[in-house]
This record gives structure tokens, C-alpha cells and sequence, in this order.
């Protein structure tokens, strides 16, 4: 029997479902549903999405500073972007594309990217018509909170460092959108990353920030290996105190360039 995590996602759930139904033609999404609750130890769909909802009122997604909250962004959402791009690049939704590669027998995913590169389908738009056709990673159908959780589970002292940099997110910018990846936590404005946040080691929390013109030197150092690559440098934090008002500036002047 599957245990759940301390923060469930219903998403992720919801997604094993449909997962389920889709590999077993013949089931509903009502007994998809059924086996995913009896596979956590919950007789019914109705008991396992009450205990999810009861264990996220315990635990709070992410902290949130007066009146104002950071929207965290679940894969849904990320899914949801990419769908809206893929239609606005080419005219065409989601469902429409997955019908016309249906009609086609890609070996692997480099024959179907291959394909949709051909058809002027690329970045995030491409990406996800594969994982469409291949199914989605675990780490793309897991919710914010397990996302964060896996990073901090050897290295929980590191987590507050985290959380007070979320928490100061309201006093950085009117837009600010966290989205949880595998290994990090992008914050994102209306334009695109201005900064991450990496659990590099077990001792180290690293802020990558998008500086254009910045070089490295003093408390900054270089930003290549954190997040995806497109910070340019980075302030290592070793715990809360760290974050401090030095700190927020650079954040600050991030999103300000990037925003």
C-alpha cells in the first residue's frame, strides 16, 4: 500500500486517475478514481480527497506577508501556459494536435520532436505535445509542495531560508509567481525568471539572480549551475540571516530588469 506524502497534491491524484483510466480503455475515471483511493488505504475517491484537503489546511502551501500571497504555480498551470502558446504560435489547441499524432506512429520521443520541430512546433509548446503522446514525468505531475519537499527532505535547517525569501516575494514586486521544479524553485515576473532558489548543497541555499550587466565579486559569485542556467550570478545563503537587506536589493534590482 502507497502512503501519502505529509502534503499531498489532488492534482497529482487526479492525474493518476486519468493516467489509469487511459492505460485500461475499459475503466471509467470514477473506478480509476476508486483504485487510486484503495491503493493509499481509503475506501472511497470522496475519503482520500478528504484527508488530502484536511492534511493542506494543516500544513499551509507557502507563506504568505500581510494582505498579499505569492500565486504558486502547479503544473496545471505550467500546462496550461504552454497550451495557450502552442495555440496562439499555431493555431491549433491541444486536443487538435494530439488527434493529428495519434494518426502517426512516432517509435520515441526524438522521432515525434523531430516531427514537430519540422511542423514549426518548439520550446514549451513542443514539450508538451510530447509528454502528451509519452506520458509526463513524475516530477512535472508532482505538486509544489512534494516538489519542495523531496529538495529539503536531507537538508530541512535550509528550508526557512526558502520560506523567508517567499515571504519577502510581496515587497518585491506586484507580479511574482513561484514555480517548483525538481531540483529548484524559479521566481518568475510577468516577463519571464528573474531569480531561483537552490538547495545546492546540504550546508548552502543559493539566490540565482538574472543580471545582465552584473559581474560576480563580493558576496556575488557565479551563477552558472543554478536553476536552468540563465542566472548570471548568485548569492550563497547558509541561513535566514543571510537573506538580509543587501540581499533584497539584489532581488529586488532582478525583478526590477526582468520584470
Amino acid at each position: 500500500m502507497r502512503q501519502l506524502p505529509p502534503r499531498p497534491n489532488l492534482d497529482q491524484l487526479r492525474r493518476q486517475a486519468r493516467e489509469l483510466q487511459r492505460a485500461a480503455k475499459s475503466l471509467t475515471l470514477s473506478a480509476a478514481q476508486l483504485s487510486v483511493a484503495r491503493e493509499y488505504g481509503f475506501p472511497s475517491w470522496a475519503r482520500l480527497k478528504a484527508e488530502v484537503e484536511r492534511r493542506r489546511r494543516s500544513h499551509p502551501t507557502l507563506p504568505q506577508r500581510g494582505r498579499e500571497s505569492v500565486e504558486v504555480r502547479t503544473w496545471e498551470g505550467m500546462r496550461e501556459s504552454s497550451a495557450k502558446l502552442l495555440q496562439r504560435r499555431t493555431g491549433r489547441n491541444v486536443d487538435a494536435w494530439n488527434r493529428q499524432i495519434a494518426r502517426r506512429p512516432f517509435r520515441n520521443q526524438a522521432a515525434l520532436r523531430q516531427w514537430l520541430a519540422d511542423e514549426g512546433v518548439t520550446g514549451y509548446a513542443q514539450q508538451l505535445l510530447v509528454w502528451e503522446r509519452f506520458g509526463y514525468p513524475s516530477f512535472m505531475t508532482a505538486g509544489a509542495d512534494d516538489l519542495i519537499g523531496r529538495q529539503y527532505a536531507d537538508r530541512a535547517q535550509l528550508r526557512p531560508i526558502l520560506d523567508a525569501t517567499l515571504a519577502a516575494l510581496p515587497g518585491i514586486g506586484s507580479v511574482a509567481v513561484v514555480q517548483a521544479r525538481k531540483t529548484y524553485v524559479s521566481l518568475v515576473s510577468k516577463r519571464r525568471t528573474f531569480a531561483v532558489v537552490q538547495a545546492t548543497t546540504r550546508n548552502r541555499v543559493d539566490l540565482g539572480l538574472r543580471l545582465g550587466s552584473q559581474r560576480p565579486g563580493g558576496r556575488l559569485k557565479p551563477g552558472k549551475g543554478v536553476g536552468n542556467g540563465s542566472m548570471t550570478v548568485c548569492l550563497p545563503l547558509s541561513a535566514v540571516g543571510d537573506l538580509d537587506e543587501e540581499a533584497l536589493r539584489w532581488l529586488k534590482r532582478a525583478y526590477d530588469e526582468n520584470a
